[in-house]
């Protein structure tokens, strides 16, 4: 990927500028553990992912296979639904990363979901919650805390599942979450190594992802099969993934077909979350600093409740589609590859809801790149701001095996272009639409922070196709 000059502007806080880049920002790895005090990210985070799916199959989030083990047992009043299932993984949703034993002990901790590991847990008809590594049943701390260990399965805990999303007693209505630090209390923030255990159920730290162990190691089989390096520190599979991209190269005359008319060739993409007015605010600023209209997608979450001013303000753009989910909180990944289904260019301009054009915004320059070489991207980045265009590692960080994004780090210049070839950019890119769809597009079991997954990915299909 590679930087030009300025391309967009989003009012308020953020100014932006296009490239040819990809490029990561540290703020999205601190938002996501900010009392670990960290630039890295855990490898849990970063999924590659093969198939997405639309529909939602009921236990799990919509990428769910239709085969999950799950098996209905009792739905009281819509509100309480026992379920047991056989070999999840249990991810935190919030922070993306897995319930399992501690290395050292029988207590439960909140640790990488690891694909060398098995971390998979059975929930019994029974209500005990089986970890299947060594059969040892979930039980209460023997202490009197609520502090979650392995034990003996004649003093397990009983849990039941609670609207699909929580782990909750039978009897007390408490839930399984991770601890803040030295306390009791439920956590968003929980780092590695962080105690497990009953609290008060919290919508956000006590959500858990059931993740079915066939579909979680075939969404990362990229890790486990990766070569390890035989040099330098960096000794465990995922680092097979750190060789730089092919560089970019330019295509034959005869398979370049250019892009003379903008509308025929770009679909602009962007996902929203109840903020229509911004994205008439982008499609107005099109207009104005274009001179010409591209088609829109832009999805959002329900309900379709909208006044009718807002539908007439929406019809004032013809090439705008303006799509309503059925789901309030979809999440960022799934509204973007259900926005991409419906991109029938052979390029898309991602952007978010709250971009604007200015008049340095180059989309010809985006497109004749595409056009003209094997690249797979042309990113962009913001005007007046940090550079975020950079390299995507694994290796030993802070003592951990962690993926890192080193901002302004990129693998080689690209003198002809005037920018760089990097591993990852901000959510301004232009790209190839069919090359996206074959990576998967954007992993939706991440509803937000899901930079880092997608540009891994490209990275990992990077030996067909080069990023710009």
């Amino acid at each position: 990927m590679v930087p030009f000059n300025n391309f967009l502007k989003n009012y308020g806080t953020l100014l932006l500028v296009i490239g040819c880049l990809v490029f990561i920002t540290h703020e999205l790895i601190t938002y996501l553990h900010p009392p670990c005090n960290t630039l890295t990210t855990d490898i849990s985070n970063v999924l590659i992912s093969v198939q997405k799916s639309s529909k939602n199959d009921g236990f799990r989030d919509n990428n769910v296979p239709a085969t999950t083990s799950s098996i209905l047992v009792k739905d009281t009043a819509n509100t309480r639904i026992l379920q047991y299932f056989e070999k999840h993984r249990l991810k935190l949703w919030y922070g993306g990363r897995c319930i399992a034993k501690a290395k050292s002990s029988d207590n439960l901790v909140v640790t990488h979901c690891d694909p060398d590991q098995i971390q998979t847990f059975s929930l019994e008809e029974s209500g005990r919650l089986v970890y299947d590594f060594n059969g040892l049943c979930v039980r209460s701390s023997t202490d009197g805390n609520k502090f979650l260990s392995l034990g003996d399965c004649g003093s397990a805990v009983k849990f039941v599942v609670f609207q699909e999303k929580f782990l909750m007693t039978d009897d007390s209505a408490d839930c399984l979450s991770p601890l803040s630090s030295g306390d009791s209390y439920p956590s968003i923030y929980a780092c590695l190594e962080a105690a497990v255990g009953l609290t008060q159920c919290d919508e956000e730290a006590s959500r858990i992802e059931f993740l079915d162990e066939t579909y979680f190691r075939e969404e990362r089989k990229a890790f486990v099969l990766s070569k390890t390096p035989t040099e330098g520190s960096c000794d465990f599979k995922a680092c097979g993934l750190n060789a730089p991209a092919p560089p970019v190269k330019m295509l034959s005359p005869m398979y370049s077909i250019r892009c003379t008319n903008m509308f025929d060739c770009v679909t602009v993409l962007t996902k929203t979350a109840r903020r229509p007015y911004l994205v008439l605010r982008l499609a107005k600023s099109i207009k104005e600093v274009k001179g010409y209209d591209l088609r829109i997608i832009a999805y959002d979450d329900g309900p379709d409740d909208y006044p009718p001013e807002v539908w007439d303000a929406i019809r004032q753009y013809p090439h705008l589609e303006y799509i309503i989910g059925d789901d309030d909180d979809m999440g960022i990944s799934t509204g973007r590859n259900l926005g991409l289904q419906r991109v029938k260019t052979k390029y898309f301009l991602l952007v978010d809801d709250d971009h604007v054009f200015n008049s340095k915004s180059n989309l010809e320059k985006m497109a004749e790149i595409l056009d003209t070489t094997d690249a797979t991207l042309v990113g962009g980045k913001f005007e007046g701001f940090m550079k975020f265009a950079g390299s995507l590692r694994f290796g030993h960080f802070h003592g951990r095996q962690e993926f890192a994004v080193f901002s302004g780090h990129c693998d080689r210049e690209l003198e002809k272009w005037g920018c760089e070839q990097c591993d990852s950019t901000s959510n301004i890119f232009m790209a190839k639409t069919q090359h996206i769809i074959e990576i998967g597009g954007w992993s939706e079991e991440l509803k937000i922070a899901e930079h880092a997954d997608f540009f891994c990915e490209a990275e990992s299909s990077s030996a067909e196709s080069s990023l710009l």
